[in-house]
């Protein structure tokens, strides 16, 4: 019976290794930030350097409308970076309203490297409270894609924006941890991002676009959200649309044109 505890001693081993492993590798499973030079010039919209603590700036890019009524504050997802995601905010485009594009630590032209949620969450609200120095709060639309979306939704609950949009979001990560590595323990996640906390905090209309092929993040999140509070919460269904085809859908760009007029 010896070799048959050094097996599960052995098995054990391996497990708590790769454990440790994962905690400390996790940000790089999240995130794929693709940096840029600092020479790099924008072809459109005005670059905005906030401070998110003393030596460290983001880099922001403000794509203005004429006479335009708001803004949109928009969260890309955790690859690239602005450059690569110009395209996807301009589907956006054409209803009155500024777009800010908010490159998070690390992407980009943004410096530092990122280490919580927490973190992200106070850079992103540095992002917001610059907006409201310009626009009043009840025309400032959040948008957020893909692991966007946690971040959105936390701003949209700790302020009081006028709509909130989610392009293919999770429920947290900790869900996405246990459809996909269950046998990994919750406890070691350092990026949770709670949709399913934040939403039912927020107080504006709230707008889900998820596509049925979408091979990233399962269609059903967006269900179980949506049946957090089917009043405020609406799920635009996106038929035989993939993760990445959701932010460019028809759909997704007639029924905010609708949503910012």
């Amino acid at each position: 019976m010896k070799w048959l505890k050094r097996i599960a001693y052995f098995f054990v081993f391996v497990y708590i290794i790769l454990c440790i492993g994962l905690y400390f590798v996790q940000d790089r499973i999240i995130f794929h930030p693709h940096p840029i030079d600092q020479s790099h010039q924008f072809r459109t919209g005005i670059e905005v350097e906030l401070k998110v603590e003393e030596g460290v700036f983001m880099n922001c890019l403000w794509i203005k409308e004429p006479n335009a009524k708001g803004a949109i504050l928009y969260l890309h997802g955790n690859r690239g970076n602005i450059r690569r995601c110009i395209r996807q905010a301009q589907m956006m485009e054409g209803n009155g309203y500024d777009l800010f594009l908010v490159d998070y630590r690390s992407y980009g032209k943004s410096d530092g490297q990122l280490k919580s949620e927490e973190q992200l969450f106070a850079d992103v609200q540095i992002a917001y409270d610059f907006l409201k120095k310009s626009y009043p709060e009840n025309r400032i639309a959040i948008v957020g894609y893909s692991i966007g979306t946690g971040m959105a939704s936390y701003i949209a609950a700790h302020n009081n924006p006028q709509q909130l949009a989610l392009v293919a979001p999770y429920v947290s990560l900790l869900d996405l941890k246990n459809r996909y590595i269950p046998i990994i323990p919750g406890f070691l996640m350092k990026f949770r991002f709670r949709n399913d906390l934040y939403l039912p905090m927020v107080k504006c209309p709230v707008t889900i676009f998820h596509g049925t092929d979408d091979n990233v993040i399962p269609y059903d999140s967006a269900v179980d959200l949506e049946a957090l509070d089917p009043k405020k919460i609406k799920l635009i269904t996106l038929k035989g649309v993939s993760h990445r085809g959701a932010i460019f859908s028809r759909l997704f760009v007639k029924t905010m044109a609708a949503n910012l007029n």
